[in-house]
């Protein structure tokens, strides 16, 4: 062990009776980073091969060493705290990793979503829609519909009480009415 860090594990134990708890922290700490940062750091380095997930340990690592220090328990031996700390942390990252790519096959959908304009112009085409099927009968507006949902012509008629031809006629002019409306309310210059 390093003198520095001998110093850091006594600076770090005599802390809480030498200063106020918010000096002891910052003290303890503050030594226990400049003596074990840099070895702590190529320590998660060499086992993560990652920069920032390595700066991410040790982070973490100290972070937990003040809130050992904050609730009155810092460790004895600072070093193999830390040391044991970060490889824990390791092991939990790389469960998590292990799971998302598991799953994330299943989390990721690969359709484009629809874009807010496309959406805001299908919800003005639909309330002009339904404002030009409003003028419509009941026959007109419900024949329209299960056209829309699949039906044929026949079953169509089958469902308003018409017969197949009448149905067809009907289904015909309505929707030139609607057309009609439609192109009335869209100014296609705009």
């Amino acid at each position: 062990m390093s003198e520095s860090a001998a110093v850091a594990d006594i600076v770090l134990l005599e802390a809480p009776q030498r200063l106020g708890v918010g000096a002891a922290i910052v003290d303890a700490v503050s030594a226990a980073y400049d003596a074990h940062e840099r070895e702590l750091y190529a320590f998660a380095l060499r086992a993560t091969r990652e920069g920032a997930a390595a700066e991410d340990l040790v982070q973490e690592s100290f972070l937990r060493l003040v809130r050992e220090v904050r609730d009155g328990r810092p460790p004895e031996n600072v070093r193999a705290w830390l040391f044991r700390v970060c490889a824990n942390l390791m092991v939990s990252r790389g469960r998590r990793r292990a799971i998302a790519t598991r799953y994330l096959p299943f989390l990721v959908s690969r359709e484009v979503g629809e874009t807010p304009e496309a959406r805001h112009l299908r919800h003005e085409l639909g309330d002009a829609l339904a404002a030009a099927m409003a003028g419509l009968s009941l026959d007109e507006r419900s024949g329209l519909l299960l056209s829309a949902a699949g039906f044929h012509g026949q079953e169509i008629a089958d469902l308003i009480g018409r017969s197949h031809g009448a149905t067809r006629v009907m289904l015909t002019r309505a929707r030139v009415k609607v057309q009609e409306r439609l192109e009335g309310e869209v100014d296609p210059h705009a």
